[in-house]
């Protein structure tokens, strides 16, 4: 269906560094930088995309991409048929083809544009990336991001962010009022579970969940799952010390966003490593956390003190070799 559409609700759908798909705001595209005078980040794309065999024969080096834009005029006689193509995704479209062309008109001062808005989904998924996430959190204090994956505040459809806090029902008060200012076309579920509020968002025509806020009021370690897990007391005490030495990170916007760097607060390294254990112990079939707490393992005598001092675990470090061995011998 052919339809005109403003320009700034396209987001082109690029492969980073790692084969992922990510949706990227027009100005952050290697494209479109090239047509600013900076020809690096498109360079390096062209290279990559021929390196992972991604790139047709036809695909444009930055020379030949300067020429095109030099001469481009879109649906001009006889491409007057060859219309960009986008699918739609929650509240924005998403590129199909048309990367060079999309970012051609940008920079021609182009509002909106006649694209075909073709119906079903992407092959390839990739990041999400409809909400802001790291964005939504910027300027509050009295909470920390745990448990978060390595490629955030990227997220892919479904994800979670674990965020403990000092006053749950405040930071959720404030997130929904943010939310629900910034993406008013969503539909948010909210439900408080006790030691945990949960704010789920639900882009327009999504039938699942996008992305949740899970927003943690205490450690949940001790309480009781409709799944097989191990009960853990933890001390309030090292609720308290988690706290008194959080870090402040800063951490860049997804790139469907506009470019900037947010400071975000995280676990102290050690504390990090001590709650991905917990998570672990708690239930063991999320082998993610113990697959994290291996690979950045480091403090050791720290973590081994933390946890016999807060937690009704005992370990030494003879349990902690024996435990990356298991780990090997299970392929984690």
């Amino acid at each position: 269906m052919i339809e005109n559409i403003k320009i700034d609700d396209i987001k082109i759908r690029l492969f980073d560094e790692n084969q992922i798909i990510n949706p990227h705001k027009i100005e952050n595209t290697p494209h479109y930088k090239l047509l600013c005078g900076d020809r690096k980040p498109y360079d390096e794309y062209y290279n990559r995309m021929h390196g992972f065999g991604r790139a047709k024969p036809t695909y444009m080096n930055s020379e030949q991409y300067l020429e095109f834009f030099d001469r481009f005029t879109y649906l001009e006689v006889p491409y007057e048929n060859d219309y960009i193509s986008v699918k739609k995704v929650g509240n924005r479209f998403e590129s199909v083809d048309g990367d060079h062309r999309i970012s051609s008109l940008k920079k021609q001062g182009k509002e909106f544009v006649k694209v075909d808005v073709q119906e079903g989904g992407f092959k390839h998924k990739g990041f999400s990336n409809l909400i802001d996430v790291a964005k939504s959190l910027e300027g509050l204090d009295d909470y920390v991001v745990i448990k978060g994956h390595d490629y955030f505040p990227n997220y892919y459809d479904y994800d979670d962010l674990d965020i403990l806090c000092k006053d749950k029902d405040n930071l959720s008060n404030i997130l929904q009022d943010r939310l629900s200012s910034e993406y008013t076309s969503f539909d948010m579920k909210t439900r408080d579970k006790g030691i945990r509020n949960h704010i789920d968002m639900y882009p327009p025509e999504f039938s699942k969940l996008n992305f949740r806020f899970d927003l943690l009021g205490e450690f949940p370690f001790n309480k009781h799952l409709n799944h097989n897990h191990n009960k853990i007391n933890v001390k309030k005490e090292y609720f308290y010390l988690v706290f008194n030495r959080k870090v402040r990170k800063l951490v860049s916007t997804p790139k469907a966003f506009d470019n900037e760097e947010l400071y975000v607060w995280f676990p102290h390294e050690t504390d990090d490593l001590v709650l991905r254990f917990l998570e672990w112990v708690w239930q063991p079939h999320k082998t993610r956390h113990i697959q994290a707490f291996r690979d950045d393992f480091k403090n050791e005598d720290e973590f081994i003190e933390i946890v016999n001092k807060y937690t009704t675990i005992q370990v030494d470090k003879n349990y902690i070799k024996e435990l990356f061995d298991e780990l090997i011998e299970r392929g984690i």
